[in-house]
């Protein structure tokens, strides 16, 4: 019991404080709204959050976000603990994040909003294993993009740019998901994103898949267009040898369970 007891504590702490911990991508998909952090400073056990590291600054990502390399990279990010920011409407910088509402009238619908300053920007990072019991390369995604204000000239690169990583010592842009001015206009609002991403290797079962959404730090203007994380959904696509195995298995248990039924 005791030891029961110490890895709840152990649970609890971490997820005080943002360190995140795998979870489950079933083949039913995965989904997170953030409604679930109410109002406190803790990110969901399965989200973290990653600055970028000293020594880079507004002017590291003027016109794509590098995603490997030694410094000023995606890869070469730091994960930061400390507690989010808790806002209705987010109106300034703040490095720690924001756990913010979609609007005044609205505070039970959270987001998980970012405003980096001096820094090169911040990450989202968010943590599945796969238990589909099958391999995949590829992935449905779904998301929003919520801007909560306009930075003086739109001087950033928009909204979030899409990373994955199957390691966490490499990463690769989903370069189809990277928004322009025409998807996520310099203003206030939503904008929704869907689509799939290919995956550059096969997501193993078993296997732990990172995903991150980077918001740059823009050049200039401050403050910056602060946006959110919203809505996001995650599906596995299966390989198609993947899939017919699947399918097979999936046969064989109806026509045991059939067979038991009779006998």
């Amino acid at each position: 019991m005791k030891t029961r007891k110490m890895m709840l504590a152990a649970l609890l702490g971490a997820a005080a404080v943002g360190s995140a911990q795998a979870v489950a991508l079933p083949a039913s998909g995965y989904s997170q709204n953030f409604d679930g952090m109410g109002t406190g400073t803790a990110l969901p056990i399965d989200w973290s959050k990653f600055n970028g590291e000293s020594g880079t600054n507004n002017g590291t990502w003027t016109a794509s976000i590098a995603a490997n390399g030694a410094a000023g990279s995606v890869a070469s990010m730091v994960q930061s603990t400390t507690p989010l920011a808790v806002a209705t409407a987010p109106t300034g910088n703040n490095n720690n994040s924001y756990n913010a509402a979609i609007s005044a009238a609205t505070i039970t619908d959270r987001i998980l909003a970012t405003a980096p300053t001096t820094i090169s920007g911040v990450a989202l990072q968010l943590t599945l294993t796969n238990e589909t019991r099958f391999a995949f390369d590829a992935l449905n995604v779904s998301y929003d993009i919520v801007r909560f204000t306009a930075a003086g000239t739109a001087n950033e690169l928009p909204g979030y740019q899409l990373f994955f990583s199957l390691g966490g010592n490499s990463w690769v842009n989903a370069a189809s998901f990277n928004p322009t001015l025409a998807n996520v206009p310099n203003s206030v609002g939503v904008s929704a994103f869907a689509g799939v991403v290919a995956l550059d290797s096969t997501v193993a079962p078993g296997a732990t898949l990172l995903l991150r959404w980077v918001d740059d730090n823009a050049d200039q203007t401050s403050p910056d267009q602060i946006i959110g994380l919203n809505n996001v959904n995650i599906s596995a696509v299966p390989e198609p040898g993947a899939f017919a195995m699947l399918l097979a298995g999936l046969a064989v248990l109806g026509w045991l369970n059939r067979r038991q039924r009779r006998g």
